[in-house]
């Protein structure tokens, strides 16, 4: 409590005057009565020290204790002065700690909803923003001191802010939170996409005393998954279409094959091939031959319903999925389809003639998953190739048969050549008028374990395998040997002819594996005859010609086999660098009874005698077939007439002789 000035005056005022009274009046009275009491001076002088000294006690005792009273007072008072000032000071010190830790906690707030790339932002009741970050002003392109107080009309376009005003009031009343994707135009007229959660302020009772929201500018995103499915989309499509046809392409076809079995129901694939399209391709080019792939995926559209499932395979192959299992029904439609072959295709004002084999495989009868319906369709489909073209047949067990005897002979040929089972036997050629010795052909045979195997087995066999190459080098090498070997004993007089099957002359290393050869063997190129034939010209003309050109420069005499049984080898006869002829066993067998196999043999040695080739005859058995051409002057023959193919050393007696 604070007195005033004046107050404290008077009261010390009093007490000195009440003080000064009694002092006063206790001197005089004193006095008198120890005037009145004692006579003697030198007593009352006594007395009057020992009543200074009473009083001065007196005085002195009632002074201390009215300072006691006093200081005890003020000390109390001074330490609830001191208290209510630490009081104060602590309160000062509180204050000031947490306005900085408010200060802290507000700048991490602001700092947080500032630093937050999403709009985040609070409204009180009648819509006013009450909060507004940094996030928000990206958005609306205001500041946010600017957007403090303002409502959804001042920041968006009307349309927009009704919608808006429409979500927070649904929010308040419901006092929930919730969260959606809402598009809005800014200022500019420009759309965005936001993913936005709203929900009610509520206060400590629970009513709601505004919204918030937080609202993230998900545009770009958007935009970058509609490109993602745009993308999966034409992915998909160059994944699962062909390019050429427009058809599903094979990726298609197997993935819907796969679903199609895990169905269990029965339905039937075909796969069709186009016969001879190489030949369309090489005569107007891969343009016109892709308009004839469109063609023909055409045809196949209008010949079965929309039910079929039509893939192209690639190349000139296609594939469809029916969902028939009746043979009787899958058989018209084959015939339907195999009838509209026969006419012809127009292509840029062409007529284009072209027919198609097809296998069919019914599931689950023939094959139980997709890899084994494609096997049985392909089987099917080249068996139906072998019958004839323009046809089609269905699966049957019997081919897999075949084709694991067709695998198994692969095998045992490709062992054969590693194991050492194939040798040479040799035909002597002789000079028909004399019966000399002019020529030996060197013929390869397959000694298995199992007998001997033909040739007209395994050389078909390995020219559809591959192996005709590896085979081929191999007759090259034992037959230069042998030729080496049989002129260093002066026994050989004649050249050895060595077949050369057309993929082993055309092959890229030919040459120069032959010159390899020839410096190994020591063999000259002039002691040897190489034999090709009459397909292998037709197939490239004039590669053939080049090489063989080169060929006879090297040295060797060249030979061709099997003449007459092509179609075109006469227009390109007088061009062949060749030096002898050999006509085919299929005109020579019963000559004397074949008056057209007389004209056509008779025919080939006139134009080999005009042409300056030597001309040989094969096959000959019968003194009928040897007198008969004796009579037209052929040059030589070769068969069973003098002598069946010999093993080397039976062959190396009959040259001693």
């Amino acid at each position: 409590m604070r007195f005033k000035y004046s107050t404290c005056n008077r009261g010390a005022f009093a007490i000195s005057l009440l003080y000064f009274i009694a002092a006063a009046l206790w001197i005089v009275v004193s006095d008198y009565a120890v005037g009145l009491v004692i006579s003697n001076t030198g007593e009352a002088v006594m007395v009057g020290m020992y009543k200074g000294i009473f009083f001065v006690v007196a005085t002195t005792l009632i002074l201390y204790f009215l300072t006691y009273k006093f200081f005890t007072a003020m000390k109390v008072q001074y330490d609830k002065n001191l208290e209510h000032i630490a009081k104060n000071q602590e309160m000062k010190a509180s204050l000031k700690i947490s306005q900085s830790e408010l200060s802290k906690y507000d700048t991490l707030l602001n700092s947080i909803l500032n630093s937050s790339p999403d709009a985040i932002f609070a409204k009180n009741l009648d819509g006013k923003y009450i909060l507004f970050n940094k996030g928000a002003v990206e958005v609306t392109h205001l500041g946010q001191e600017e957007a403090i107080g303002m409502d959804d009309d001042a920041v968006f376009e009307p349309k927009t802010a009704d919608m808006i005003r429409k979500i927070d009031k649904k929010v308040i009343a419901n006092k929930e939170i919730i969260t959606f994707e809402e598009a809005t135009l800014d200022k500019n007229g420009k759309e965005r996409i936001f993913l936005a959660t709203k929900g009610a302020l509520l206060d400590k009772n629970g009513e709601a005393f505004g919204v918030f929201g937080i609202s993230r500018d998900i545009t770009n995103q958007k935009e970058y998954e509609h490109f993602l499915e745009e993308s999966k989309e034409r992915f998909y499509r160059l994944s699962h279409l062909d390019t050429i046809t427009k058809l599903p392409n094979r990726l298609h076809i197997s993935e819907f094959l796969v679903e199609k079995c895990s169905q269990n129901t029965p339905f039937c694939l075909v796969l069709l091939d186009l016969d001879e399209f190489k030949i369309v391709n090489d005569s107007y080019g891969h343009r016109f031959g892709d308009k004839l792939l469109t063609e023909v995926s055409k045809l196949l559209e209008e010949v079965f319903d929309a039910s079929a499932f039509i893939a192209r395979m690639g190349g000139d192959e296609f594939a469809i999925a029916l969902n028939q299992s009746d043979k009787s029904e899958i058989e018209k439609l084959m015939q339907k389809l195999h009838r509209r072959f026969e006419h012809p295709f127009k292509i840029e004002m062409i007529d284009i003639y072209i027919t198609a084999s097809s296998g069919i495989c019914l599931y689950p009868d023939d094959a139980q998953n997709m890899e084994e319906m494609y096997q049985a369709a392909d089987t099917a489909m080249y068996n139906a190739k072998k019958v004839e073209k323009n046809n089609f047949s269905f699966y049957d067990a019997m081919f897999k048969k075949e084709a694991l005897t067709y695998t198994q002979m692969v095998t045992s040929l490709k062992q054969a050549v590693e194991n050492g089972e194939l040798e040479l036997y040799f035909q002597p050629q002789n000079e028909l008028k004399s019966g000399n010795i002019v020529g030996i052909e060197a013929l390869l045979r397959w000694r298995h374990q199992e007998g001997m195997i033909p040739p007209d087995v395994f050389i078909p066999l390995a020219e559809k395998s591959g192996l005709i190459v590896e085979i081929g080098n191999f007759v090259l090498h034992s037959a230069l040997k042998t030729v080496k070997e049989w002129r260093t004993l002066k026994i050989l007089k004649s050249k050895i002819a060595i077949n050369i099957s057309a993929r082993q002359l055309t092959h890229l290393d030919f040459i120069d594996t032959l010159k390899g050869m020839l410096k190994e063997s020591g063999c000259e190129a002039s002691w040897v005859e190489l034999e090709i034939t009459e397909s292998s010209v037709l197939q490239n003309p004039q590669l053939v010609i080049h090489l063989l050109e080169e060929l006879r420069a090297m040295g060797f005499h060249i030979s061709m086999d099997d003449f007459g049984t092509g179609y075109s080898s006469l227009s390109y006869l007088k061009n062949l660098p060749i030096d002898k002829l050999k006509i085919d066993r299929s005109f020579i067998i019963n000559i004397t009874e074949q008056p057209k196999n007389q004209i056509i043999v008779k025919t080939i040695i006139f134009l080999a005698k005009e042409l300056g080739i030597h001309i040989l005859a094969e096959g000959v058995e019968t003194k009928e077939e040897q007198g008969f051409l004796l009579q037209n002057n052929i040059d030589s023959i070769q068969g069973y007439y003098y002598s069946k193919p010999l093993p080397h050393s039976e062959m190396e007696k009959l040259l001693r002789l």
